[in-house]
């Protein structure tokens, strides 16, 4: 069995998984798609599931396929009865269903980066969980927008999403996304990585207590981070090891030994502490890294300095840029800043919808190895993701209708672009040219 066939097949059991539990998903009646309708469940899962970026009348022409197409009004009717948490059910138990550890693997260690990014949606200052006011260079308060703030985990071996918390950006937390997150997670052992905005002593200690790894870049020393109270070093660039105590308790023997506690203030949090000891023992490994003229980078992490030398957590950290490439291509070459709803509940059920597909999808696009070109001399070549994802939505809704649809794998082989390493583009500034009036005498 061909992989697209084997994806298909996984894909449909998870649907119809879903429809055998339909009502835990209704939004309030349980006898919603109870009578055989126009739009069952199973026709509203896929039809939300293969969107893509046109008006949403196009979308449903494209997957009726011009026969016995609903009316928008009767679509929206029917998506209100269903619950974004449906979408998520689908998206977690297709990765379920499909996840392979092999071939996938640093050391043995799954790399399973964390980031946020936003997510515009339609304005609403009544929303005030999305809502963000903003102010001009005045300081004068103008129209602010709206939007979601997406937590996710990702496989950066894999390509894929793992996890996510779809949050308001106005009260966004991701901090607490990140260990919500980990929480639930119940895989292989793992080194999570992320960037500046995941530095906290909380989620440090949360990740070691569930015996995984992490890698996270903190603020460098000097400043008012997590590193603001280690002892000056003999040189810029160093690997060492760090000890110390974390407490919020100020005491005299607290403000005297500032090299062996770390004061935390009363309103950052640590889950950690038990009752009746204010101090809790931690040990991390700092890195700092010269990254420039006169810049700097500092990383903590508990990997053992044996197993993973210095090289290696820069190696590390520069794999984490592939979830930024991933956030790129949800959103411009699947579709994610195209919603077809303003209804928040409507934009989640897309958000989980857009996630799966790009799973999916990613895994087909793995498999396949780009047919030669007369200039692969020249360059190495992959796949235009973009294309794949076209032509996979467009074989989801042909073998919906009963079709197979040609050789899908073939086809995206031939969608082919070259990879340019290090390539630069000088910007290209035009002279400002002359504004013309056009002047009618009388």
């Amino acid at each position: 069995m061909s992989n697209i066939k084997y994806l298909t097949e996984k894909l449909n059991d998870s649907i119809n998984e879903l429809i055998d539990d339909y009502k835990s998903y209704l939004t309030n009646n349980e006898n919603y798609f109870s009578r055989e309708r126009k739009l069952p469940l199973k026709t509203m899962i896929e039809a939300i599931l293969y969107m893509g970026s046109n008006a949403i009348k196009d979308e449903l022409y494209d997957f009726f396929d011009f026969k016995n197409t609903p009316t928008t009004s009767a679509f929206v009717q029917q998506r209100k009865k269903i619950n974004a948490d449906a979408f998520r059910f689908l998206f977690n138990t297709f990765n379920n269903k499909t996840y392979t550890s092999k071939n996938n693997l640093y050391k043995g260690y799954r790399l399973l980066a964390v980031d946020g990014s936003t997510i515009p949606i339609s304005h609403n200052p009544n929303d005030l969980d999305t809502y963000m006011h903003s102010n001009n260079r005045f300081g004068e308060p103008v129209k602010g927008a709206n939007a979601f703030h997406l937590n996710a985990m990702y496989d950066l071996l894999s390509h894929l999403y793992i996890d996510v918390v779809i949050q308001g950006e106005a009260h966004k937390n991701e901090n607490g996304a990140f260990i919500e997150m980990l929480m639930r997670y119940e895989g292989i052992r793992s080194i999570f990585i992320a960037d500046r905005n995941y530095e906290s002593l909380n989620s440090f200690v949360h990740v070691m207590k569930k015996n995984q790894k992490y890698l996270i870049r903190v603020k460098d020393i000097g400043s008012n981070g997590v590193l603001s109270s280690l002892p000056k070093q003999d040189n810029e660039e160093f690997d060492i090891d760090y000890e110390f105590i974390a407490t919020k308790k100020q005491t005299k023997e607290v403000k005297a030994h500032k090299e062996i506690y770390k004061f935390m203030s009363t309103t950052s949090i640590f889950d950690h502490f038990e009752e009746g000891n204010p101090f809790y023992p931690v040990k991390i490994r700092i890195i700092r890294i010269k990254i420039g003229e006169d810049n700097y980078e500092s990383i903590i992490t508990n990997l053992d300095r044996n197993e993973f030398p210095t090289e290696d957590i820069k190696f590390l950290y520069g794999v984490r840029w592939g979830i930024e490439t991933s956030f790129r291509e949800l959103k411009y070459a699947v579709g994610l800043n195209a919603f077809h709803a303003k209804n928040r509940e409507y934009i989640k059920q897309e958000i989980y919808a857009k996630l799966l597909f790009y799973n999916f999808s990613e895994k087909i696009i793995r498999k396949i190895k780009p047919k030669k070109t007369k200039n692969f001399r020249k360059y190495l070549y992959a796949v235009n993701s973009t294309r794949a994802f076209h032509i996979i939505r467009i074989h989801l809704k042909m073998k919906r209708g009963g079709k197979w649809p040609p050789d899908i794998e073939s086809l995206i082989a031939n969608e082919i672009e070259p990879i340019r390493p290090d390539r630069s583009d000088p910007r290209k500034v035009r002279k400002q040219a002359p504004v013309h009036f056009v002047y009618r005498f009388q």
